[in-house]
């Protein structure tokens, strides 16, 4: 069985990070939904004006997902947190012990806005780093920590995704990837 994965693409997402979690899970073999958060329509803008068409509404996605990725930029970061049917799929996906990712700006401005960050560690982009709680930011390019895996920014989009990659289908495939994209 599929392993099953929603990545929210909210207006102003960083396209390097939401691309890269999309293809690089794609690979691995999961069921990647893209759901835009904006209620205009699934044409998603990101904040270098690329426009990608996402496959469903926020609204329109019900869990469980084995994992939901955030993909960070701004404003696309204030937007996915300013989601309530996301902010309540992330709080069933905590509550439930399963795995959510978050990089750049995303751990700080959804995860830790809404409480879900309450004793884990996290990476984050440095600028944001002061948001986070005293004893949270960690500086690395990705950090995990139980089922949260958070990433630093554009620069570690490929290592954060196959952390991402690793952690739900398995080292094996992880390998894989790194081999077959040439990622050491």
């Amino acid at each position: 069985m599929s392993k099953t994965v929603l990545v929210p693409l909210a207006q102003g997402f960083e396209e390097i990070e939401a691309l890269t979690i999309i293809d690089v899970l794609r690979r691995a073999g999961a069921d990647v939904t893209t759901a835009a958060v904006d209620a205009e329509g699934i044409q998603v803008t990101g904040a270098h004006d690329v426009s990608v068409l996402a496959d469903t509404l926020m609204e329109e996605c019900t869990g469980p997902f084995d994992l939901i990725a955030l993909p960070g930029g701004m404003p696309g970061a204030a937007n996915l947190a300013d989601s309530k049917p996301l902010t309540a799929l992330l709080r069933e996906q905590k509550n439930a012990g399963r795995l959510t990712g978050a990089i750049c700006a995303a751990p700080a401005v959804v995860l830790h806005k809404q409480g879900l960050l309450e004793g884990k560690k996290a990476s984050v982009y440095p600028a944001l780093a002061d948001q986070l709680a005293p004893g949270v930011y960690t500086g690395l390019p990705v950090t995990e920590d139980g089922a949260v895996i958070t990433g630093s920014g554009p620069g570690t989009a490929m290592e954060f995704a196959l952390t991402l990659a690793g952690r739900l289908m398995g080292d094996d495939v992880e390998k894989q990837l790194r081999e077959g994209m040439l990622v050491k």
